[in-house]
């Protein structure tokens, strides 16, 4: 089926079922960022690729919001498809919310409650009530995605080991009880995928990337059970459970239990990070009270233990030995006259990675983009569309592994022949723009949003921005992109947090440049105004010195710079070779 053959499919399952709008956001049952193909309906139904948007599907029209890291990719991809792009947060651009109240008076708008926030579904059905309409939840998915949908990923569930976690399931159990117990609740339930594979040391292979098993988890004062179809634990994963006293259930009984009485009377429900669909089993509840509030293990997780911090330490020697390692093979094939493709560098990047000890993949789809294409803050090529790298120009690489000892994220972007001055001018401006974030000091208590301007001034000075956050969390043997911390929230940044810091200049048609660091919150010493924090880079890979227009640079800068890749240096030259140690010390030399 065409694009518009399955859009048209859908119209007729919305005739029948009296539905005047479908939202179909890219979401699973748990709010995951990557989800299993099982759920991916707004792809298939759009043919977007990209990792965020939502297609909204009328009787007439069809539309597509996405952020700007995708405007490029969105337009390229729905040409020919009659979709319209809705630039988000762009001038004169209405919110989804906005343009259903506006389109829709007085029909009903559907959507799979399964896989909306209920914090989202409430702000939408406030803006349809405005207009007459209402908000139903409803699958229209299923009746038309049928003979080539794939099925439920099912893989096998293992047990993190404690020397990597750093605290057992049943310390972290009790550690989520007792901060219930601050909040005067019983229980709290869980649907995120993260935050249950942090609370068990349960790891999977169920959505890519993410080693994660699709699972329900509710932690009582009294108990925990874990929706989990049982058979799928190996016997020491379920050993652990049992001996922990949390009981595996099967993951369909999910929703029916949670609208009986279970034992506990005030539920700690945050909407961001719950369904629509199980909220509101527990709002028909009538045994328990609803309780809003923070998702706990959200909370605690980002804080990484003294275990958790040394061996997210130790990962990341790991990578920059196979980041070192990757970059030579391919400057010494490029050398050779060899041609090359994006999708080569991915191939080489995964090949050095899965070489080193723990590591169990990637923590997601490698981005390798050379010229143009990095001006698409997510592309990722494929085998058969990528790009033959030339010797002039920027090729960007934004790539990570997962580890039994971490998880790992860094971008890179490196000059393959001749620049021109615009080229240049931009990369030293981005790394400009990183060690202004990198060198920062700050009192206990600053969030990260309050930080996110350090890097922005940089290029806001020569009036440029970049349409992206300027870093996320990063989780531990868990998902890149972790919460609560980020540059975008209003979290306190607290010791043992891990936080991206990649600002980039994008120039449709042109260049694309980012240079990303995973850094460590670190204590920096106290004053008479109290405790400080600092970062240290837990990223181990030179930064490339090519671009590099030294005239820009303050005498701050440039220590900044030499010293970090002092450390680089020091720290990864016993993992290596001779000639491997050669190649550093000269990437690595002072500027």
């Amino acid at each position: 089926m065409t694009i518009k053959e399955k859009q048209a499919a859908l119209r007729l399952e919305m005739a029948a079922r009296n539905v005047g709008a479908v939202v179909l956001p890219t979401g699973d049952p748990h709010l995951s960022e990557y989800i299993p193909a099982h759920w991916e309906s707004r792809r298939w139904f759009s043919g977007f690729t990209g990792d965020a948007g939502t297609l909204v599907i009328t009787e007439n029209e069809a539309l597509l919001w996405t952020d700007g890291r995708f405007f490029i990719q969105a337009a390229q991809q729905l040409a020919g498809t009659g979709i319209q792009l809705m630039r988000m947060r762009e001038p004169g651009v209405p919110t989804l919310p906005e343009w259903l109240s506006a389109h829709c008076g007085g029909t009903r708008v559907a959507l799979d409650g399964r896989l909306y926030s209920e914090s989202a579904a409430e702000e939408l059905e406030t803006a349809l009530q405005k207009s007459g309409a209402s908000l139903v939840s409803m699958d229209l998915v299923s009746p038309v995605w049928k003979e080539d949908r794939p099925p439920l990923p099912a893989t096998e569930v293992w047990l993190l080991e404690e020397r990597f976690s750093g605290a057992s399931c049943a310390e972290k159990l009790a550690a989520v009880r007792a901060e219930l117990k601050k909040v005067g609740a019983q229980a709290q339930f869980y649907s995120r995928l993260d935050a249950i594979a942090w609370a068990t040391n349960l790891r999977a292979s169920d959505i890519a990337y993410n080693p994660f098993a699709i699972a329900y988890l509710l932690v009582t004062d009294k108990e925990a059970r874990l929706y989990l179809d049982p058979a799928r634990l190996t016997k020491e994963a379920a050993d652990a459970m049992r001996e922990t006293g949390v009981t595996v259930l099967p993951y369909a009984q999910a929703a029916a239990d949670l609208q009986t009485d279970f034992g506990a009377r005030r539920i700690l429900v945050s909407k961001r990070d719950i369904s629509m669909a199980m909220y509101r089993c527990l709002a028909g509840n009538k045994s328990v009270e609803l309780v809003e509030g923070t998702e706990l293990i959200a909370v605690l997780k980002a804080e990484k233990n003294p275990v958790e911090c040394a061996n997210m330490r130790t990962c990341h020697i790991y990578d920059g030995v196979a980041m070192v390692r990757s970059q030579m093979e391919w400057e010494r094939r490029l050398a050779a006259g060899e041609t090359l493709t994006e999708w080569d560098i991915c191939e080489i990047l995964e090949k050095y990675r899965r070489e080193q000890p723990e590591n169990c993949g990637l923590s997601f789809g490698t981005i390798a983009a050379y010229g143009p294409n990095a001006a698409m803050m997510h592309y990722g090529p494929t085998p058969d569309k990528c790009a033959n790298l030339q010797q002039r120009g920027l090729l960007l690489i934004d790539s990570g592994g997962q580890y039994r000892t971490g998880t790992t994220d860094i971008t890179r972007t490196y000059a393959l022949g001749p620049l021109t001055k615009d080229e240049k001018r931009c990369y030293t401006w981005s790394l400009q723009a990183h060690i202004d974030l990198a060198s920062a000091r700050f009192p206990a208590g600053t969030t990260g949003w309050q930080l996110d301007a350090l890097s922005r001034v940089r290029v806001w000075r020569h009036g440029l921005d970049y349409r992206c956050g300027t870093g996320h969390g990063v989780g531990f043997m868990g998902a890149v992109h972790e919460g609560p911390q980020g540059f975008r929230d209003m979290v306190p940044l607290k010791p043992g947090m891990s936080i991206t810091d990649e600002p980039g200049l994008y120039m449709e048609g042109q260049f694309g440049i980012r240079i990303e660091n995973t850094l460590e919150v670190i204590e920096d010493g106290e004053t008479e105004y109290g405790k400080f924090l600092a970062f240290s880079p837990l990223t181990l890979c030179p930064i490339d010195q090519t671009p590099i227009l030294p005239e820009l640079l303050t005498q701050e800068e440039r220590q900044y710079l030499n010293d970090y890749h002092d450390r680089v240096l020091k720290t990864l030259s016993p993992h290596l070779t001779e000639p491997e140690r050669t190649w550093l010390a000269h990437a690595c030399r002072p500027l």
